[in-house]
């Protein structure tokens, strides 16, 4: 598998520029290396035992593979490929895009053993998380942990759903037994999740410390609903969509809350209204990303960041960005792009919070492959070894502080799921 086998940042892969300027350049913001071959030379292969599972992604700063947040981000990059995708070729980035999303969803292909059955997680994380060291040096138990009929997971097959839907959409002129070959896959996994209904986190027990379904999966269900309708066009699942969204109390789930890899509220109010253009729908995503806005009740850092929660408000400053971009007009387009400049250091302490780019960058990300310690030691070496350059960690403070410290996780490690909405912000602006 090469270094394919491995886990790389989504943004490592698009990020390549060593500075911010007063206006910043997205397009150069958004290049780097290429997943397959040796443009990021410090990493190598690794847990190849996970046989026809080895590939896709590692979640985070770990070395496990959990499903729900790997297959939001891959959903994530596929609706800002089907967004900017002008854009993305203009600044030269169309293959890079679509080999990175391809490599995430071959996995969820892979996953998806049987029509009723799907690989939910790779490796134990609480095994995992006692181990701080290189994944090329990794010698530990992977276990695989299974949703199926009998131990549902709504959730993870609904999400798994969406993104090989988006991806049916993506390589359907490019790739068209491909793009088959996800759609096939998308619909037997809508399926699975829809008629054998149940929180994943109440299945795969292993994964409650580190991504509990909090939000349940309702919401899931209309998001996956949603991708399938657009790649497929069938009236139906449209019909499906709308009777679940009124049912489930979509709307309002979706208010004074994020899009995230748990909840999916806000992003199927807004696939909604550009699907419909009715009305009802515009007002659930406008009150949603009003929420956002200055004196919209969200808590404002001083320096100007939109701030939810303490663990990773960055992730969500940055995928609320992306959503208002997705929706547009001038005051979404203003507050999106505050947010991803403050983000890349244009705020009162010129302080960046993406690894190796911009002002006072971050260096030492809670992040074992980069740390690099041959003796199981968080604090040895002192600093990383190498640099993750362009992932986005976990942010600051409601009070703008922020201290480049590895072992402090909530604000300085960096997950797939940070960068996949960062990286949609990114083009949306470039």
């Amino acid at each position: 598998m090469g270094f394919k086998s491995i886990f790389l940042l989504v943004a490592a892969i698009f990020v390549l520029f060593s500075q911010v300027n007063a206006t910043p350049d997205y397009c150069d913001t958004l290049k780097a290396g290429k997943l397959p071959d040796n443009d990021v030379p410090w990493r190598g292969d690794s847990v190849l035992e996970d046989g026809k599972l080895a590939g896709g992604y590692f979640d985070a700063g770990d070395h496990v593979k959990f499903a729900l947040p790997m297959a939001y981000s891959m959903t994530m990059l596929g609706w800002s490929f089907l967004e900017f995708e002008t854009k993305i070729a203009g600044c030269g980035l169309t293959d890079l895009y679509l080999e990175t999303i391809k490599f995430g969803t071959d996995w969820l292909i892979a996953a998806h053993e049987e029509d009723n059955k799907f690989a939910a997680q790779v490796g134990d994380g609480n095994v995992d998380h006692s181990y701080w060291g290189p994944p090329e040096t990794m010698n530990v138990a992977r276990p695989v942990f299974y949703i199926d009929a009998d131990h549902p997971g709504t959730e993870v097959a609904m999400e798994a759903a969406a993104a090989l839907s988006a991806a049916s959409i993506i390589f359907k002129d490019r790739d068209s037994a491909y793009s088959t070959t996800c759609l096939e896959h998308a619909k037997k996994l809508h399926s699975f999740g829809d008629k054998f209904r149940g929180k994943y986190s109440d299945s795969v027990t292993n994964a409650v410390a580190f991504y509990n379904s909090w939000s349940g999966y309702k919401d899931d269900i209309v998001w996956g609903t949603l991708w399938l309708y657009k790649a497929t066009a069938d009236e139906a699942l449209l019909t499906k969509a709308k009777a679940d969204y009124a049912e489930f109390g979509i709307g309002g789930m979706a208010q004074g809350n994020s899009h995230d890899w748990d909840l999916k509220a806000p992003g199927a109010c807004l696939l909604m209204a550009k699907i419909t253009g009715d009305d009802k729908y515009k007002t659930d995503i406008e009150a949603a990303l009003n929420y956002w806005l200055p004196g919209g009740g969200i808590t404002y850092t001083p320096g100007g960041m939109a701030w939810i929660r303490q663990w990773g408000p960055a992730r969500y400053a940055a995928t609320s960005a992306f959503l208002a971009a997705v929706y547009g007009g001038d005051k979404y387009m203003d507050f999106s792009k505050k947010q991803i400049d403050y983000l890349l250091g244009e705020n009162p302490k010129q302080q960046s919070f993406v690894i190796g780019i911009g002002p006072n960058a971050p260096k030492d990300a809670h992040h074992r492959a980069a740390h690099h310690s041959l003796t199981n030691d968080i604090n040895n070496p002192v600093h990383n070894t190498y640099l993750l350059k362009g992932a986005l960690v976990g942010g600051p403070g409601n009070d703008d502080s922020y201290v480049d410290d590895r072992t402090d996780y909530i604000k300085n490690e960096v997950a797939c799921d940070y960068n996949a909405g960062f990286v949609g912000v990114l083009a949306a602006h470039a």
